[in-house]
C-alpha cells in the first residue's frame, strides 16, 4: 500500500460519515432540492474518492467535480458543507501538493468548472455574493499545496545533495586510504628489500668463512640475525598500520640524513665501501624530505650491492639555501639480467621517483661514464608536505 493511503482512506470515511449525518440534520430542518437518493450518492462519491487523493490527485479532482456538478446539469440538488464544499477544498490542496504544475492547472480548471455549474444551477446560490466565500478558501488551499510541494522538493534536493556529498566524502577517504596504503607498501618494499639483500650478502660471507675461519663467521651470522629481526619488526609495524590497528606500537623514529653515516658504515661492513661527502652547511630538513633523502641513498646502495660486481660507492649530500641535493655513484659493472644500468626498473626506482615527486623534486638516473651507475635527486627545502 502506498505511503499515506491508509490515512487518506480513514480521512475519506470520516468526511463521508460527517457528510451523511449533516445531510440528515439538514433535511430535517429544510426542504431538500432534488431526490434524496441522488443527493446521498453524490455526497458519497465526492467524499469516498478522497481516499485516492494522494496516489491519483488529478483523477480525484475530476471525480469530485463530476460527482458534485454532474447531477446539477439534470436538476438542482442540495449542496452541503461536508459532502460538497469540504471535498472541493481537500482536492484543491491535494492536486496542488501532489501534481506537477500542468496537471495542477487542469485540476483547478475542473474545480472551477464544477463551481460554475453549482452557482448557476443551485437556487440557494446568489450569483455574486458567494463567489469570494468559495473562491478564497479554494485558492488558499491550492497555494498552500504548491508551497508545501516546493518545500518538500527543496528538502528532498537537500537530502540528495547531502547524500551525494557523503558518498563523495567516503570515496575520497577510500581513495586516500588506498593511496596511503600503496605508499606504505612501497615503504615496506624499501625496508625489507634492503634487509633481505644485506642478509643474503652476509650469509654468503659467512659461508666463505666457515671453512677457513669459523670464528670470524660469527660476525656476519650475527648481522644476519640482527637484520632479520629488524625486517620482522618492520613487517609487523607496517602490517599493523595496513590493518588499521590502533594498538600502541613501539615505533622508533624514521631515519633521516643524520643516520646516513650509520648507513654508510653498515654498508661497508657487509662488503660495499662507501664514501660520504657533505657539502654546504647542514641544516634540519622537513621530516618527509629528510626521510626521502635517506631512502634514496639506501635504495641506491642496496641496488649497487645486489646488481654490481665488486664495487665502491660515493654519496654526496649538498645543502644550499633553496634545496638539498643527493647523489649516489657506484663504480661496479652490472650483469645483463639483473644489471641496474641495463634495466633499473621495479618498485625501487618507481618508489624513488614517487617520493621525489611527492615533494616537488627531480630525480635522474643514468649509467656513469666508463662504469657504474648514478642516482641524483634534488629536493626543494620548501616542500609541499601533502
Amino acid at each position: 500500500m502506498p505511503a499515506g493511503m491508509l490515512s487518506d482512506a480513514l480521512l475519506a470515511l470520516a468526511i463521508a460519515g460527517f457528510a451523511q449525518v449533516n445531510l440528515v440534520f439538514q433535511l430535517d430542518n429544510s426542504t431538500p432540492y432534488g431526490p434524496m437518493p441522488a443527493v446521498v450518492v453524490s455526497t458519497l462519491v465526492a467524499t469516498l474518492v478522497l481516499a485516492l487523493r494522494r496516489v491519483m490527485p488529478l483523477a480525484t479532482v475530476v471525480v469530485v467535480a463530476v460527482a458534485i456538478a454532474g447531477p446539477m446539469l439534470a436538476r438542482p440538488l442540495t449542496v452541503t458543507l461536508w459532502g460538497d464544499f469540504l471535498p472541493i477544498l481537500v482536492v484543491s490542496y491535494s492536486v496542488a501538493r501532489h501534481s506537477e504544475w500542468a496537471r495542477a492547472v487542469v485540476g483547478v480548471a475542473a474545480i472551477a468548472s464544477g463551481l460554475v455549474v453549482v452557482f448557476l444551477r443551485n437556487p440557494e446560490s446568489p450569483t455574486i455574493g458567494n463567489v469570494p466565500f468559495v473562491a478564497v478558501p479554494v485558492v488558499a488551499c491550492f497555494l498552500a499545496g504548491r508551497v508545501l510541494r516546493a518545500r518538500a522538493r527543496s528538502h528532498s534536493d537537500d537530502r540528495a545533495r547531502a547524500q551525494q556529498l557523503e558518498a563523495e566524502r567516503k570515496e575520497a577517504i577510500h581513495a586516500a586510504l588506498a593511496e596511503e596504503r600503496a605508499r606504505i607498501a612501497r615503504e615496506l618494499h624499501d625496508i625489507v628489500a634492503h634487509c633481505v639483500s644485506v642478509m643474503v650478502v652476509q650469509a654468503g660471507a659467512a659461508e666463505d668463512l666457515l671453512d677457513r675461519d669459523p670464528q670470524r663467521a660469527r660476525a656476519p651470522l650475527q648481522s644476519v640475525q640482527d637484520t632479520g629481526r629488524q625486517a620482522v619488526g618492520e613487517l609487523r609495524r607496517m602490517l599493523g598500520l595496513l590493518r588499521g590497528e590502533q594498538a600502541q606500537l613501539a615505533l622508533k623514529p624514521q631515519p633521516g640524513t643524520a643516520d646516513l653515516a650509520d648507513l654508510v658504515d653498515h654498508m661497508a661492513e657487509i662488503g660495499l665501501p662507501v664514501e660520504l661527502t657533505v657539502q654546504g652547511p647542514a641544516r634540519p630538513l622537513p621530516p618527509g624530505v629528510d626521510l626521502t633523502v635517506y631512502r634514496i641513498v639506501q635504495e641506491a646502495l642496496t641496488n649497487a650491492l645486489k646488481h654490481a660486481a665488486p664495487t665502491t660507492a660515493h654519496v654526496v649530500l649538498h645543502f644550499d639555501d633553496q634545496s638539498v641535493r643527493v647523489g649516489v655513484r657506484d663504480t661496479g659493472q652490472r650483469g645483463g639480467s639483473g644489471g641496474a644500468g641495463a634495466k633499473r626498473v621495479g618498485h625501487g626506482l618507481i618508489g624513488m621517483r614517487e617520493r621525489v615527486a611527492l615533494y616537488g623534486g627531480t630525480l635522474e638516473t643514468a649509467k656513469a661514464p666508463g662504469a657504474g651507475f648514478t642516482v641524483t635527486a634534488r629536493l626543494p627545502l620548501q616542500a609541499d608536505e601533502r
